[in-house]
């Protein structure tokens, strides 16, 4: 006993308990539980980053965490966990800079549309930048058509090219160019969040306030309504309506409901459009909601869509973001995205006949600031500008400070397109 409180004896355990100490926090080290499990190559920086916000979130690193592939393990009912999927998606990832084409403004003046096989973009003087797909090279011919005239938003609506110019809607055509919208024009200066044969949706984000999705029958010429707060996508499946909202407030919240039959929902006798009414009259007034299949917080879902044949969602959680299955309250991460943040405040998904989704990404000032095309099995991220391209994330799991400052790289080669 002597000799091991000699200071020969204590130097000696200092270095053992140092190198264990080293062993069991650096990247190496499992710091989740179950050491044998190895993760898809896909899926390790993604598992890295997770633990280092480990000490970030106050979790101690002890036999109570969960047993790897499992992340984070629920604290009750009403919460959600992650796990890493057993077969990631394999998607390709690519980024680009498409710069405003006419004018040093960067952001289009609307959401952008996919046409006719291209993607329409909406710039500054009020002119359209059209790219085909996939390969995003200029269509100068289809921009000539387009740009007779100055336009402040558009979208698609019945697989036709709708346009507002001097305070009026225009519908394109290939053979005669821009003639008047003549049919009811269901929607302001937003932009559409879901289309069928029966049905045109929209939304309305309040904030911490609430919210509101709107169910346009284009049949009978009536709006349905029901609570939803914000949405940010909807997903048919066998003639049911799945709203994904998400709350970009605090910590975040998520939820969706299923709407069986929107003609159920309280209806609209307004002599407006419910979303251009006065909500600070009618706020707190019971609306109808659909069946509720999950309500979460601490997590943002920022999109929602069905790629190879199931439902995939956009996941933000502790500032990552991936995409995600989900099942039974567990959120699989299937692909770790850009390896980055990704973060918007009112995204809106459209999934398009033709089998391509597009993501736009907003930000605070309520402009799109790039978006996500997703064609097939590849996903290509477009920035308006340089400043909102993806950066890598750091994945060590170091101790984070309130003085922390977190050095990024480009996590992909970013080809810039004029």
């Amino acid at each position: 006993m002597k000799k091991l409180l000699s200071p020969f004896g204590m130097l000696g355990l200092l270095v053992v308990l140092a190198a264990g100490a080293y062993a069991y926090f650096s990247p190496a080290g499992i710091t989740l539980r179950n050491k044998q499990y190895v993760p898809p190559p896909e899926l390790q920086k993604l598992l890295k980053r997770f633990q280092r916000f480990q000490t970030h979130y106050d979790e101690a690193i002890d036999e109570a965490l969960p047993a790897l592939p499992l992340i984070y393990e629920r604290q009750g009912a009403a919460d959600f966990s992650v796990a890493l999927a057993d077969k990631p998606l394999g998607l390709r990832k690519t980024q680009v800079v498409l710069p405003n084409p006419f004018a040093a403004a960067p952001y289009p003046l609307s959401f952008s549309v996919v046409y006719q096989g291209n993607l329409i973009a909406l710039f500054q003087p009020g002119r359209f930048a059209c790219y085909r797909l996939p390969e995003l090279t200029r269509n100068l011919v289809l921009e000539k058509q387009l740009n007779t005239r100055k336009f402040a938003y558009h979208w698609v609506l019945n697989g036709r090219l709708v346009g507002l110019s001097g305070g009026r809607c225009l519908v394109f055509s290939e053979n005669t160019g821009w003639q008047p919208y003549a049919g009811p024009m269901p929607l302001g200066k937003q932009p559409k969040l879901f289309e069928d044969a029966r049905y045109i949706v929209c939304a309305k984000c309040n904030g911490e306030w609430g919210g509101e999705v709107y169910f346009y029958d284009k049949q009978k010429q009536l709006y349905y309504l029901a609570e939803a707060t914000c949405p940010a996508a909807v997903m048919e499946r066998d003639g049911k309506y799945f709203v994904l909202s998400s709350l970009a407030h605090m910590m975040g919240s998520a939820d969706m409901q299923q709407i069986d039959d929107p003609a159920q929902l309280t209806r609209w006798l307004g002599k407006i459009k419910p979303q251009d009414r006065d909500f600070g009259r009618t706020y707190g007034a019971e609306l109808s909601h659909g069946k509720p299949l999950f309500a979460y917080r601490g997590l943002l879902l920022l999109s929602g869509f069905s790629l190879h044949q199931q439902a995939v969602y956009l996941v933000n959680w502790r500032d990552t973001a991936f995409l995600a299955t989900w099942k039974d309250g567990i959120f699989y991460a299937v692909d770790p995205l850009f390896h980055d943040d990704l973060y918007a405040n009112n995204p809106v998904t459209t999934a398009y006949d033709s089998g391509v989704i597009l993501m736009n990404i907003d930000s605070s000032e309520e402009v799109e600031t790039s978006c996500l095309l997703i064609i097939d099995n590849q996903i290509v991220k477009i920035n308006w500008h340089r400043e909102t391209i993806s950066k890598e994330y750091l994945t060590d799991p170091l101790v984070f400070t309130s003085d922390s400052l977190l050095q990024f790289v480009d996590s992909v080669d970013v080809q810039e397109i004029e």
